[in-house]
């Protein structure tokens, strides 16, 4: 059941199933209240998740650098046949891309968690939007019903403003009900031994030599 049926069903009279709009309209203006502040925290949630995204990719390419300037250490060791530093800088080479792949899993799970939440903030917003429509056609109805009220008490009151007012009703919720259509329309750890990365930089170095 839609918001707004609840709420109709939740005001309605249990004797002669009359409603009163004016507390209709109280109650979707809560309703939009909450929808608005539930709308809020999903784009502060998906803000936070774009600066993680940032981070992480601002350290993965000071990774990269730090990578790339290791192996040419490595390949300088080798060059020297000082096999014994050479390792040890392999060493670091590997311990710096196991973090790296860490962090490209950490990135991969930070953006599908970006997608969910942003999938979420579209539904939501969406929501908000038909609320504030029904909003919009629950004040028009409460109008209606008090010119109406108003023709009855005071016959002098003329049918023609009415009439009008009607119209303007109806031409206000069909463009409101056109904008609301074209508003419609985990990676497993990686590990680098010292061996690999030693065997790739050693054919590097013959493939220059």
């Amino acid at each position: 059941m839609s918001v707004l049926g609840q709420i109709l069903r939740s005001l309605q009279d249990s004797q002669d199933g009359r409603l009163d709009p004016d507390k209709v309209c109280v109650q979707l203006v809560r309703a939009c209240r909450h929808a608005e502040q539930h709308l809020a925290g999903l784009e502060r949630q998906c803000r936070q998740l774009r600066r993680e995204q940032a981070a992480l990719d601002t350290g993965r390419a000071e990774l990269q650098q730090a990578i790339s300037r290791q192996e040419q250490a490595v390949l300088a060791a080798l060059n020297a046949q000082a096999q014994e530093q050479a390792r040890q800088l392999a060493a670091r080479v590997a311990e710096l891309e196991d973090r790296l792949a860490n962090g490209r899993a950490e990135q991969t799970t930070s953006q599908r968690q970006l997608d969910y939440y942003q999938r979420r903030r579209l539904q939501a917003e969406r929501h908000y939007h038909d609320l504030c429509r029904q909003l919009s056609m629950a004040k028009a109805t409460s109008c209606v019903q008090k010119t109406m009220a108003a023709i009855r008490r005071h016959p002098q009151v003329k049918l023609l403003n009415a009439r009008q007012a009607v119209r303007q009703i109806r031409a206000r919720e069909q463009a409101l009900a056109q904008e609301a259509e074209e508003r419609c329309d985990n990676a497993p750890v990686h590990s680098h031994s010292v061996e690999q990365v030693l065997d790739r930089l050693r054919r590097q170095l013959d493939a220059r030599s």
